[in-house]
């Protein structure tokens, strides 16, 4: 039997308060948050024993939920 981690990209509440701190700031602080983000959701990933490209794979899926979440003209 294997355990799942469940889908990030479905924690809205998590998605919502990323998209949110993205949304004030300014478009190179934004990027910046984001590249921090990323980095450590996939250390962490990785740490918990999930398979590198498995984890890169769950952070893009993070990042189209985020995006889909910032008002359109907001876009990294």
């Amino acid at each position: 039997m294997s355990v799942h981690a469940f889908p990030l990209s479905r924690e809205l509440p998590t998605v919502r308060i990323v998209a949110g701190a993205i949304a004030r700031l300014p478009s190179d602080e934004a990027a910046q948050l984001w590249r921090e983000t990323a980095s450590h959701l996939l250390s962490v990933a990785i740490e918990r024993g999930q398979n590198a490209n498995d984890a890169r794979d769950e952070v893009r899926r993070f990042f189209d939920a985020v995006q889909s979440a910032l008002p359109s003209e907001l876009s990294l």
